[in-house]
């Protein structure tokens, strides 16, 4: 899934960042990512489909909080208009991706 690829561009990302803003933001938005890795694997795994929905749905609310901060970063001139540019793109993938797989869940209850 293109959520482990966004994350290792992200890792690289994060570490070039200035300490103020790689102790603040940087973290932050490194939490919420490894949750949304956390939520895909779980929802790869879960036997029930209910339970498959939940960690679906919080997986999308994680991807657009991640999207919410990385505009933050770039507004605040964190992120460059490549970087930002490059995870934005993934991210938008990673939605998509979770959208469909919710709606086939949802589908097959």
């Amino acid at each position: 899934m293109r959520a482990k690829q966004a994350y290792q561009i992200w890792h690289q990302y994060l570490s070039n960042l200035k300490r103020p803003d790689r102790d603040t933001i940087g973290i932050k938005i490194d939490d919420i990512f490894l949750s949304l890795l956390e939520f895909i694997f779980r929802a790869c795994f879960a036997y029930d489909k209910f339970e498959k929905l939940s960690m679906l749905s919080q997986a999308i609310a994680k991807n657009d909080l991640i999207k919410f901060f990385l505009q933050i970063s770039w507004e605040q001139k964190i992120l460059d208009h490549k970087q930002y540019g490059s995870l934005i793109l993934l991210f938008d993938e990673v939605g998509r991706q979770l959208y469909g797989w919710k709606k086939d869940t949802q589908e097959k209850l």
